[in-house]
């Protein structure tokens, strides 16, 4: 029988009663795969959605921002935020997204200015604001001539 393949403290308790609900039942009346599936159903119901929630948790304390990608940060944090069960309001989930950017400095700099912002929704959209800005000058930068070769190259300026 499965139940007595599953072992640990966290699930004997659980183990037991199900084995308590499965005495009870009667061979014949009882729909064999119905109660497969219930206990299926409540294996699942019981263990998965925790784990689930703890690997979201994990991850979200490993997931850092990588430069000038903030569409994809923000899409796996809202996502993990959603599998882990938190709320986009609350406070520690404010730090959690800002703890992303604990290797970018200055952009976190930037997200604190006047006036500062509190609230998960306005950080955001001023972080977008701001690596669009930062994305418009890096191609600015790259497209623009060199000026020290044009001038060494043209010596008779007006």
């Amino acid at each position: 029988m499965a139940l007595t393949l599953i072992k640990g403290d966290k699930v004997d308790l659980w183990v037991r009663n199900m084995l308590n609900s499965l005495r009870r039942l009667h061979p014949v009346q009882h729909n064999v795969p119905a109660v497969w599936n219930h206990f299926e159903q409540e294996f699942w119901q019981k263990f998965t959605n925790s784990t689930k929630e703890l690997r979201a948790r994990n991850q979200l304390k490993k997931l850092r921002f990588r430069y000038l990608d903030i569409n994809r940060y923000i899409a796996k944090f809202e996502d993990l935020i959603v599998q882990a069960n938190y709320t986009l309001v609350s406070q520690e989930t404010i730090n959690i997204f800002l703890k992303g950017f604990n290797k970018n400095r200055s952009l976190l700099d930037k997200v604190f200015t006047l006036p500062v912002l509190v609230t998960y929704k306005a950080m955001k959209q001023r972080l977008i604001a701001i690596i669009k800005l930062m994305q418009l000058v890096n191609s600015i930068a790259q497209d623009a001539p060199d000026f020290r070769s044009f001038c060494s190259n043209n010596p008779q300026l007006p």
